[in-house]
């Protein structure tokens, strides 16, 4: 039996999660494991939809925009990891809207994820703090090992 048969990392676009992902890049070599992608997009409200820019009759076109945003964040980091010598059918990419933490939480419990591997800091960047909020509650969420990069 393997050390890691599923590691997932989740990735925003941020440096702290390209990171996580070249940490992963190098555990998948040593274990052969499969390797979730997965990017969270938060769900817009109607309220903060009716606040934007968006026409009442598209209220959801914020949620269209994220989820694609989002999807190009979990594709390009499936073909650099993909780009890095990682036989595709190892990587797998998603893309989920909710609240980040609790989502990677509960993905990883429902993939039987063995480890996450999560960037310290994401797109808050949230300089005062050395350890971002959705990493630190991912930390003490996950039901497996969590990595911080």
């Amino acid at each position: 039996m393997a050390l890691f048969n599923r590691i997932l990392v989740p990735v925003d676009g941020s440096s702290g999660a390209m990171s996580a992902l070249h940490k992963v890049i190098g555990l998948q070599r040593l274990t052969d494991a499969e390797v979730f992608i997965l990017c969270v997009f938060k769900h817009h409200s109607l309220r903060e939809a009716s606040l934007s820019m968006v026409r009442p009759s598209r209220a959801n076109m914020p949620d269209d925009a994220l989820k694609e945003y989002a999807t190009d964040i979990a594709m390009s980091a499936k073909q650099s990891v993909i780009d890095h010598h990682v036989p595709r059918d190892r990587v797998r990419a998603f893309v989920k809207g909710g609240r980040p933490a609790s989502t990677i939480v509960q993905f990883a419990r429902q993939r039987d994820c063995d480890l996450i591997v999560i960037g310290a800091q994401g797109t808050t960047d949230e300089t005062s703090m050395l350890l971002g909020s959705v990493a630190h509650r991912v930390a003490g969420g996950a039901h497996c090992p969590v990595l911080v990069v």
